[in-house]
């Protein structure tokens, strides 16, 4: 089972394609205290349903939040990112996948040698490891379509077998 870092982007962006549960049912979700504090503590304060819907999943411990002491002393990215990305990139170890849609982190990620998948990604891994069928993935996908870039989603349809 995969252990993927999600950054705040993606953790909005993957339960409005209805797939969140497929992710903590199929990998070890995890998020950093400086994402729950952007996803979730910001979005309930401007009312966001999505921050109620991942708060449900952390209440459950479907998705483990990583306290800002295990991570905040290790190394930061090069380049200035938000609170969430850096965080992600000092929580990144052993065996864990950054889950980011962010093109400018993405490309730091990649210059320093650290795996990463996007949210589109993550539709492809769950279908070819047959957690999910290619309707199901599709449908996933046709979700995310507003959130995505098109060569992104058209990319991802290929992938899946469209």
């Amino acid at each position: 089972m995969y252990n993927v870092l999600v950054d705040s982007d993606a953790l909005i962006k993957i339960p409005k394609a209805g797939f969140l549960h497929e992710i903590t049912r199929n990998f070890k979700a995890s998020i950093t205290e400086d994402v729950h504090e952007e996803a979730v503590r910001e979005g309930k304060s401007r009312l966001y349903q999505d921050a109620d819907k991942i708060q449900d999943f952390v209440s459950q411990k479907k998705i483990i939040v990583i306290a800002a002491n295990a991570y905040k002393r290790n190394k930061t990215p090069k380049k200035p990112f938000g609170k969430g990305e850096t965080s992600l990139f000092q929580a990144y170890g052993k065996g864990k996948i950054i889950v980011t849609d962010d093109l400018s982190f993405i490309a730091c990620l990649r210059e320093e040698g650290m795996k990463w998948l996007s949210s589109p990604h993550l539709i492809i891994a769950l279908v070819k490891g047959k957690s999910i069928s290619r309707q199901k993935a599709l449908y996933y996908a046709d979700r995310l379509k507003p959130y995505i870039r098109k060569d992104v989603y058209e990319a991802v349809k290929n992938d899946i077998g469209e």
